[in-house]
C-alpha cells in the first residue's frame, strides 16, 4: 500500500493536511500524560472528563485546548485515547463509536487486551481503526496531578492491533509513540495478557502480600516495619496503588495470573528447599542467574536509549 493510499484511509491530520487533533477520554495519570505529550509536540488536544476539577487543571496548564464533562455532538479528531478505568472501558468504547468520524485511530491504555480487542470489528465497520495499547509506565500515584508529559519516555509501550488492521495504519501510531520516546512492542492480545500477568500484575500482588506479611510478624507491639529500609520500601512501593483499579485487573486477568503464579511458586519452593537444606551453592546459583537476567534487561535499556 502506497503512502497516498494510506493517507486516503486516515483522517487528514495524519498526512499533514491540518494540525493533528486528539481527544482523550479520561484525564488521570495516563490520559493526562498523553495530553501533555501530544500538546508539547504540536497537537491540538481536547478531552472528555467527568471530573470538572481535572478538566480545569488540564485547561489551566494548557495541555488541552477544549474539554467536556459529557460527550459533545461530534468529535472530529485524528486520534482518540481511551484512558478510562477497566470497568468503564467497554461501555465507553461502544458509546463513542457514533461520535467519531471515519479515518480516526482509536487506542486504549488498559492493562488487559483480550476482551477489549473484540471492539475492533465494530470500529472497522465505521471506517475507524482500533489499536489496543498498554503503556508499561506509570506510578503508584493517580489523577491528573500525577501526570507527566514525558511519562512514556524510555519505557515499553505495547500495541495489540487486530490482524485485519492495515500495518501501515499501525505504523502511524507506532511512529507517534516512538516520537514520544516509548519503545514500541507488538503483541497479540492473548500473549500480552499472559506476559503482563507476570511482569506487572503478579508483582503488585507480591508487594501487597509482603507488606501484609511484614505486619503479621509483629510481636507484642513491636513492629517489623520499624526496621524497613530501602529494599523493603522499594519492593513494596507499588502496594500503594489504587485498590479500585487493581481489584478489576486481578479479577479480569485471573486465568493468566493464576498460570503465572505457578512459575513463581515453583521458584519460591526451590529457594525454600535450598534454605531448608543449607544449600549455599543452590542459593548462590539462583542469585547469580537472577543477576544475569537483570543485567540483560538493563543492557537492552542502554542500547535502545
Amino acid at each position: 500500500m502506497s503512502a497516498k493510499e494510506v493517507d486516503s484511509l486516515l483522517s487528514v491530520g495524519w498526512s499533514g493536511g491540518r494540525t493533528p487533533k486528539a481527544c482523550i477520554f479520561g484525564l488521570g495519570l495516563i490520559g493526562g500524560s498523553w495530553a501533555g505529550a501530544l500538546y508539547k509536540r504540536g497537537w491540538h488536544v481536547s478531552a472528555v472528563e467527568q471530573d470538572p476539577e481535572s478538566l480545569q487543571q488540564a485547561l489551566n496548564c494548557g495541555w488541552i485546548q477544549e474539554g467536556w464533562t459529557e460527550l459533545p455532538v461530534e468529535i472530529d479528531v485524528d486520534l482518540v485515547i481511551a484512558a478510562l478505568p477497566l470497568h468503564q472501558m467497554n461501555d465507553s468504547l461502544d458509546c463513542m463509536m457514533g461520535y467519531l468520524k471515519s479515518g480516526c485511530i482509536v487506542t486504549d491504555v488498559g492493562s488487559i487486551k483480550t476482551e477489549i480487542s473484540l471492539k475492533s470489528p465494530g470500529f472497522a465497520q465505521r471506517g475507524i481503526y482500533f489499536i489496543g495499547g498498554h503503556p508499561m509506565a506509570g506510578s503508584e500515584r493517580s489523577g491528573f496531578t500525577a501526570a507527566e508529559s514525558e511519562l512514556f519516555r524510555g519505557y515499553p509501550y505495547v500495541l495489540t492491533p487486530d490482524e485485519d488492521c492495515p500495518s501501515q495504519v499501525v505504523d502511524k501510531l507506532k511512529v507517534l509513540l516512538e516520537g514520544l520516546g516509548a519503545k514500541v512492542i507488538m503483541r497479540n492480545a492473548a500473549k500480552h495478557d499472559r506476559e503482563v500477568a507476570m511482569i506487572s500484575h503478579i508483582p503488585h500482588m507480591l508487594a501487597v502480600a509482603l507488606t501484609l506479611a511484614a505486619r503479621d510478624v509483629s510481636d507484642q507491639g513491636l513492629s517489623a516495619l520499624e526496621l524497613a529500609g530501602r529494599s523493603f520500601r522499594d519492593l513494596t512501593r507499588i502496594a500503594d496503588s489504587s485498590s479500585a483499579m487493581w481489584r478489576e485487573i486481578l479479577v479480569k486477568n485471573g486465568p493468566a495470573i493464576l498460570e503465572g503464579l505457578k512459575y513463581w511458586q515453583k521458584r519460591i519452593d526451590e529457594l525454600e528447599e535450598f534454605v531448608r537444606n543449607g544449600n549455599r551453592e543452590g542459593i548462590g546459583g539462583a542469585f547469580n542467574q537472577a543477576c544475569l537476567v537483570r543485567e540483560s534487561l538493563f543492557k537492552n535499556d542502554l542500547v535502545e536509549n
